[in-house]
């Protein structure tokens, strides 16, 4: 029985609906786009974060990185400052002995020019000692990683990476070649697997390995420091206590006293995780949060089509009234068009935010489960801002008597 009314109910309102059937697209359009924005959004935010994660653990999870806190020293003769940096590579080598570190390695970062058979560019440096192959899980395609041997007698030996390489010699190979570096000739014994692009954009192919005594005598002026200590602990849970042992250690080592501060700065990957999983939350927060306004916005242009079908349909109002019908059959009539308005609306932008999101999937390079969910809750509150902002119109039927509808 309650079927069946609400059946011939439905079907009264679709009947009223198609006589004005560009200004009801319209009012439905609204909400259409909208529903599809918010499930369009929440998708790429879904695969952006998947992406980001993804890089962020390519090297494990279980990274430490201390970076070098830099400190003003004024000269004793002159007045003059100069920047400090406090790591040495002997840091690396004690704390690689404390208790559940796996791998700890110095590591020094610049940008140099560097000139190949086919062309120059202004790529980074990297210098650190062999393990940094085995910490960072690089692969090769050609050649040989530089050893121990040679990175104690200060051999002018490199591994590149392969954006690297298109750059100084496009497709040819440059294994057993020698490029200069800042004018320093330097012989190419191994290309590394490409590995792609870090979690803030920078190629990691783009890069020259460099034994690290080697690059600190003919390149880095006989600095003895660098810039950078990376230890990789056993497993996860040994994080906490290896980040503070190694605390403790570097200050020790670096004879600092009570109450001064630290001259460097540990950072552990699941703090950097949950920093960009915190900033893609509030990005896609943000984006879903104004993609929603539109919906509200949406919502507005119901009204005021609903309020223009009533004005028109005063006479229609006045008879149905007049031949018996009550307020709340009235009411029922635009409250049914109201859902028709938001059904249409909702289910469409959900199909088409689905649809627009497999089809982001398919064609790039984001990696997402669909959001049914979201989907669901956007067409969802779609339906409830029609019915909302379709009360208002609906009572004001409602509120005609059949001698001022007839009347007007």
């Amino acid at each position: 029985m309650i079927s069946s009314r609400l059946g011939r109910l439905l079907a009264a309102a679709w009947s009223g609906i198609k006589e004005h059937r560009l200004r009801a697209c319209l009012a439905a359009g609204g909400l259409l786009v909208g529903v599809a924005a918010v499930v369009v959004m929440v998708a790429v935010g879904n695969g952006t974060r998947n992406q980001v994660l993804e890089r962020l653990t390519a090297m494990g999870t279980n990274i430490i990185t201390i970076r070098s806190a830099k400190r003003s020293a004024s000269g004793l003769r002159a007045r003059t400052t100069s920047d400090m940096v406090a790591l040495e590579p002997a840091d690396a080598e004690a704390l690689s002995r404390l208790e559940g570190a796996e791998i700890a390695v110095p590591l020094e970062m610049r940008l140099m020019r560097m000139s190949g058979p086919e062309g120059t560019t202004d790529a980074l440096m990297l210098a650190s000692r062999p393990d940094i192959f085995a910490l960072e899980n690089h692969e090769l395609t050609q050649g040989r990683l530089f050893t121990e041997r040679e990175e104690r007698t200060n051999r002018r030996v490199a591994v590149i990476g392969p954006t690297l390489r298109d750059h100084l010699a496009g497709d040819e190979s440059l294994v057993g070649r020698t490029i200069e570096v800042k004018k320093q000739p330097f012989l190419i014994v191994g290309e590394l697997k490409s590995k792609g692009v870090d979690a803030n954009g920078n190629d990691l192919d783009e890069r020259l390995y460099l034994p690290l005594k080697t690059a600190q005598s003919r390149l880095l002026a006989g600095t003895r420091n660098v810039g950078l200590l990376v230890v990789r602990a056993e497993n996860q849970a040994a994080m906490p206590d290896l980040a503070s042992d190694a605390a403790i250690l570097l200050r020790q080592r670096h004879k600092l006293k009570q109450g001064q501060p630290d001259d460097f700065r540990i950072y552990t990957q699941l703090e950097t995780i949950q920093r960009r999983e915190e900033s893609n939350r509030i990005f896609s927060s943000t984006i879903t949060g104004v993609a929603a306004v539109s919906l509200l916005v949406a919502g507005v242009g119901i009204m005021a089509v609903m309020l223009i079908a009533v004005k028109e349909r005063t006479a229609e109002i006045g008879l149905r009234r007049a031949v018996g019908a009550r307020r709340r059959d009235i009411l029922m009539q635009f409250m049914a068009e109201a859902l028709v308005l938001g059904l249409a609306g909702g289910g469409g932008g959900a199909l088409l935010g689905l649809f627009a999101s497999w089809a982001v999937r398919a064609f790039g390079p984001l990696e997402f489960v669909l959001p049914w969910q979201a989907a669901l809750g956007a067409a969802g509150l779609a339906l409830a801002i029609s019915l909302a902002f379709g009360l208002a119109p609906a009572r004001r039927a409602a509120g005609l008597t059949p001698v001022d509808a007839l009347r007007e």
